[in-house]
């Protein structure tokens, strides 16, 4: 099936051959508001054979004059051609909401990677449901295809139930991992919003110390059985 705006919009601006590598990032605060914030790059490949040589002047120059642009700039979004401290060139945009609905309801971004992006809340718990995933099509037509996407939530809250990929529990971040082989994935997230998560250092520096100190007993026990055996031989 030939996929349609892939991902993201701001794929488009590459205007160039290649695959995108795309780091999708949401921000849930305590009062509940969105930041999304966006990384579009290419692939190692694509740079390898193409982009290096590239003056970043003329990249950035086709960027801000690229028609493609312009949805970005209605939505109200921010964007930047980002070079420094990252291993590859690529756009970074990124817009706030004043709440999850709000999110859901105005994101450039839905209908993309994934058809359907839903939020409600019962009670306490928050549910926040991805589906209708768009897999990997090389033979896209228009857009790019995503070969590598990271989509990360980091959240204040306690979450109660979650299929992510792998957790930060330090940070509270959350991420799913999609690729060019991925066939099907469904994003789940429920958190509950009167609950804050802390991450409770002071129960893994005990356990640490605990580890610590059983094995100087350990240590301690062996040489003492070590001393007494021998003591008991010098009296045989």
């Amino acid at each position: 099936m030939k996929v349609k705006n892939i991902i993201l919009v701001l794929i488009i601006i590459f205007g160039l051959t290649g695959c995108a590598d795309v780091t999708y990032n949401i921000d849930i605060n305590k009062d509940l508001k969105v930041s999304e914030e966006v990384f579009i790059t290419g692939t190692e490949d694509y740079f390898n054979n193409f982009y290096k040589n590239l003056p970043i002047t003329i990249v950035k120059e086709f960027y801000d004059d690229s028609e493609q642009i312009k949805p970005l700039k209605n939505a109200n979004y921010t964007y930047e051609l980002k070079s420094v401290d990252v291993k590859y060139p690529g756009v970074f945009a990124k817009k706030s909401y004043s709440s999850i609905d709000d999110y859901v309801n105005n994101t450039i971004f839905k209908g993309q990677s994934f058809s359907n992006i839903k939020s409600d809340i019962k009670d306490n718990l928050v549910n926040i449901n991805v589906s209708g995933f768009i897999p990997y099509d090389e033979d896209v037509t228009y857009g790019y295809p995503v070969s590598r996407l990271i989509i990360k939530i980091k959240l204040p809250f306690v979450v109660t139930e979650n299929n992510a990929d792998s957790v930060d529990k330090k940070d509270n971040i959350y991420t799913w991992n999609i690729d060019s082989t991925t066939t099907d994935k469904e994003i789940k997230l429920t958190f509950d919003k009167n609950k804050i998560y802390v991450y409770n250092v002071i129960m893994y520096i005990s356990i640490l110390i605990l580890i610590i100190i059983c094995i100087i007993i350990g240590i301690v026990s062996y040489k003492i059985y070590r001393k007494n055996k021998l003591n008991n031989r010098i009296y045989e």
